[in-house]
């Protein structure tokens, strides 16, 4: 496994790809767990050269303290990928990203833009977006591999890839969840039983509106408003949203459903505590939900 965190270094490694075959590259900000060695599985599979990259983005966090607090384990997810005998490991540092007269930033607009607007999130879209179109310029992939955990994240990458014509086909794989229902990630791991069981209630919203929507209910606001009841079983939980949208431009369907449905994304966030969490499911038009 070859370690890179020189970014020129990482340039002209990418110009020699032609030569080995596809590359399949799985962005991170590290402390990985299963649902991350899923992807780099996948990649591997399917590609004869798999790249990880692990970055926490400053820009996409609300604050440089926030930043400093992601949780970080280099040595741990270095072995893990060793063990899944990964090709390359980019591990860029922040001020070789984004050095201090750094001024150039990609800065999405549209429906997507729109929406976190209003929840008060418009700086994570312009993060995501400068630091995908920096890693697909460094790494140059053929196959880029998420799972839809975080739905917003993937909309805004396939934004980049269609605007900026980037050749790159994405990789959308369900999400890995716990016994309870809750996503693997970097933070209910750390709760208390309680408020993961609160915490969880977004998951069960979810499965509410997917079990209507299967009995044929196409009303809106009825699929939502069950979400919303499923949620105040835990006086833990604050309910942000839980909503039906479009899952590439998370604009609203209107008030009844097609028939038949096309792709469709459901949403719910909340908060336990300081914990916040947007979970989601999709149903793929061709048939099948990622759940």
């Amino acid at each position: 496994m070859r370690i890179i965190q020189s970014l020129s270094e990482m340039t002209e490694t990418a110009r020699g790809w032609l030569a080995g075959g596809t590359v399949g590259f799985v962005p991170t900000m590290g402390h990985l767990h299963a649902g991350h060695l899923t992807l780099v599985q996948a990649a591997q599979r399917e590609s004869e050269i798999s790249v990880v990259s692990i970055f926490v983005n400053p820009l996409q966090f609300d604050s440089s303290r926030d930043a400093a607090l992601y949780p970080r384990n280099l040595s741990q997810d270095l072995q893990l990928l060793d063990d899944e005998h990964v090709d390359v490991v980019f591990v860029p540092r922040s001020e070789d990203i984004y050095p201090p007269n750094f001024s150039t930033y990609v800065t999405p607009n549209g429906p997507i833009t729109q929406w976190l607007q209003k929840t008060h999130r418009s700086h994570y879209a312009r993060g995501i977006t400068t630091i995908t179109t920096k890693l697909f310029q460094l790494v140059r992939p053929d196959t880029v591999y998420y799972s839809h955990k975080n739905a917003l994240h993937v909309a805004l990458s396939r934004q980049v890839i269609r605007d900026l014509n980037f050749d790159i086909r994405m990789r959308l794989l369900p999400v890995i969840r716990d016994n309870d229902g809750l996503p693997l990630s970097n933070h209910p791991q750390r709760l208390s039983a309680a408020r993961r069981r609160a915490l969880s209630l977004l998951y069960q919203a979810l499965l509410m509106a997917k079990g209507m929507i299967e009995k044929g209910e196409r009303d809106v606001v009825s699929i939502e408003k069950a979400m919303e009841d499923v949620t105040t079983a835990s006086p833990l939980l604050k309910l942000d949203f839980a909503i039906i949208c479009d899952p590439m431009t998370f604009e609203r369907p209107g008030n009844i459903l097609a028939t038949p449905l096309p792709n469709t994304l459901i949403l719910a966030a909340g908060s336990v505590g300081n914990t916040y969490m947007i979970d989601n499911i999709l149903w793929m038009s061709d048939g099948y939900w990622l759940t």
